[in-house]
């Protein structure tokens, strides 16, 4: 009994600390993404409007095809060449926020 309750407090243990390094953070991506527009001098749009300007599949799309820097350019023609998101896990925390308020997310920027 002993050894099976430590057994389980492992398991319940490992299991958080995977979850918890894991996910990514919409309040990060949209952290990272306003940085990235600040150095690249300013979007005419907010963020929030960036991400409800395509739906969760399009997002989806277009960050699986390493396209998503890209369009944030297109939605800000007037602004500055966006700098490069610099890791896998930034652009991951982005692509979270885009997501999250995407147009069919059903969720409303603060």
């Amino acid at each position: 009994m002993k050894n099976l309750s430590r057994l389980l407090l492992a398991v319940a243990f490992g299991l958080a600390l995977f979850s918890a390094s894991g996910s990514a953070d919409p309040s990060k991506g949209e952290k990272i993404l306003n940085k990235l527009i600040m150095r690249a001098g300013g979007c005419q749009i907010p963020t929030a409007r960036i991400a409800m300007a395509h739906s969760l599949k399009e997002w989806a799309k277009l960050y699986k095809e390493g396209k998503m820097e890209a369009e944030i350019q297109k939605l800000c023609p007037k602004m500055g060449k966006l700098p490069p998101i610099p890791s896998k896990k930034y652009a991951q925390d982005v692509y979270e926020y885009l997501e999250h308020y995407s147009n069919d997310s059903g969720a409303i920027p603060a």
